[in-house]
């Protein structure tokens, strides 16, 4: 039995009054997040994928041009890319080649805003499927909340041009695939199949989701028996264009598909072994392939809001229990699985297959747990299930209206804590023992503290010419782009050894800096937050 179809007209006709508190929450939102973006300093992988993305660039108007695939030309670029998908990179790329953006600290901050204008379009998208699944506008509304008051994530939108766009696509695939559950057409699976590519051609994570969909529309369609051409023919359509569009997306594959997408996948998988970078983990310094197989839970659990994670676990174990009883009753009866039961099947499995093959595959652990971070419209889905669950029940009043008041609580604090730590707020641990996690995990991983640093450096030293190095895992050299065309003629990017001042952003620390060279250097200024050193900066005597 399937559900009934929702009217989504509902939704956005802005006649109703709920819809203007939604909307008008999501356009002030954007507007203050779009003013504050050009705060936040260029990443080490913004120039790595930005190098990447323009040779291939060039490489694919010269295909253009002559219509070839130049051999000599893609090993060129293949030995230069590592294979790395790099579909947002391009887009990037071509749009500042039509606006004729040359300059490369205008190029990298279109990359920024272009990030986040993706991410909130699909955070519309998820309001969407809230209210679809829920047919609640409060409850859509609660969800663009909770994105906002998670600190990490609305935060790294703003550069995490990875992890941020793969969670963006993930929604829109989502949002799409619901269409296609209610409404099997030609057209919505064609849809569906362009965003299942996009996702592969962002991140190889992205073939999880399309795996569990195949599984999970057989398993349905196995156990009915029903309109076997189409649903055969739907399934082949599917897989066609995701893999066609697959191909035409990324050019490292037009000169030899098959052999060249098994090359990019190894060498993909080999990165990911191989690289290894230092992480502070529970107050030891640990290598990433040698960082204990717990590490991204950990920081899954200490760095999302309290609220969201309380309602997460809840509605995990709430989802969990009913789908195996739906389930149950597939194997004994011969009729499908409810729309809605598909979404929440679908999103539980990958939430469960991504966490394990993450875990279990992934051998290189570092930076958090932002190659999972396209599983919080997940968490946040399972929150959003706690609550409906939570409200509809035969439960007293007071315990809902303590439920409500902690939302509220904890969503002040959050947005208190943005406000009074930006641009740092992405140094965020929840309310559990907030003091420990601060003394004893890596806090600045990005770098985003540069940029904060060398300001202060500016303001309090006239010298005409100054030489800055930093140590840490971030490029200095990326930060030095986003600074007025004065202050670039002033600062000289330097070695250690030369430099008047060093910025150390605690990634690879250094280690008894001051007792090793403490006849050269002394601590001129430190950048905290909440009473915490993220960043140091050093100034040489004399």
């Amino acid at each position: 039995m399937l559900i009934k179809t929702i009217n989504v007209n509902k939704y956005i006709n802005f006649n109703n009054k709920e819809n203007y508190i939604n909307y008008g929450f999501f356009i002030i939102f954007f507007i203050v997040c779009w003013k504050n973006l050009i705060d936040f300093g260029v990443t080490l992988d913004d120039e790595i994928y930005y190098t990447n993305a323009d040779k291939t660039y060039q490489y694919v108007k010269s295909f253009f041009l002559s219509f070839t695939v130049d051999e000599l030309n893609i090993e060129k670029y293949r030995a230069d890319l590592k294979e790395w998908p790099i579909i947002f990179e391009l887009l990037i790329v071509f749009i500042c080649d039509i606006l004729n953006i040359n300059k490369i600290d205008e190029i990298y901050y279109v990359s920024h805003q272009v990030n986040f204008i993706i991410f909130s379009l699909s955070l519309l998208c998820f309001q969407k499927i809230i209210f679809k699944r829920f047919n609640n506008l409060k409850f859509s509304f609660i969800s663009l909340l909770f994105f906002i008051i998670s600190p990490r994530i609305i935060t790294e939108s703003f550069y995490n041009t990875r992890d941020i766009f793969f969670m963006s696509l993930f929604i829109f695939y989502i949002y799409f695939l619901y269409g296609f559950i209610e409404n099997k057409s030609y057209s919505n699976i064609i849809k569906l199949s362009l965003f299942s590519a996009l996702l592969i051609n962002t991140k190889i994570l992205g073939i999880i989701p399309i795996g569990i969909f195949c599984i999970i529309y057989l398993y349905n369609f196995l156990n009915t028996k029903k309109k076997f051409l189409k649903e055969i023919n739907l399934i082949l359509l599917f897989l066609l264009f995701t893999l066609l569009t697959i191909y035409v997306s990324w050019p490292y594959l037009w000169s030899n598909p098959a052999v060249n997408l098994y090359i990019a996948f190894r060498n993909i998988l080999e990165v990911h072994e191989n690289l290894i970078v230092v992480n502070f983990y529970f107050g030891e310094y640990i290598q990433s392939n040698l960082t204990p197989w717990h590490y991204r839970i950990v920081w899954f659990l200490i760095s999302t809001p309290l609220i969201i994670l309380i309602l997460f676990f809840l509605g995990f174990i709430y989802i969990s229990y009913k789908l195996i009883q739906i389930l149950k009753n597939t194997l004994n009866q011969e009729y499908t699985i409810q729309n809605k039961n598909i979404i929440d099947l679908f999103l539980l499995l990958i939430f469960i297959a991504s966490f394990f093959i993450v875990i279990e595959f992934n051998k290189s652990k570092f930076g958090g747990w932002r190659h999972l971070y396209f599983l919080y419209p997940i968490v946040i889905y399972f929150s959003i299930h706690a609550i409906d669950y939570f409200y509809k029940k035969n439960i007293k009043r007071i315990y809902k209206i303590f439920l409500t008041l902690l939302i509220i609580l904890n969503s002040s604090y959050n947005l208190l804590w943005i406000y009074n730590n930006h641009p740092h707020q992405y140094i965020y641990f929840n309310l559990i023992n907030k003091k420990y996690y601060m003394n004893n995990f890596d806090l600045d991983w990005w770098g985003i503290s540069h940029k904060a640093a060398i300001d202060y450096i500016l303001a309090n030293d006239d010298s005409e010419k100054i030489k800055i190095s930093s140590k840490g895992f971030t490029s200095l050299r990326n930060t030095f782009l986003f600074l007025s065309e004065k202050n670039k003629s002033r600062v000289i990017i330097s070695d250690i050894n030369n430099a008047i001042y060093i910025i150390d952003n605690k990634i690879k620390r250094l280690r008894n800096y001051e007792d090793v060279n403490k006849k050269l250097f002394f601590k001129f200024y430190v950048i905290k937050v909440n009473e915490q050193a993220i960043s140091d900066i050093y100034k040489r005597r004399n």
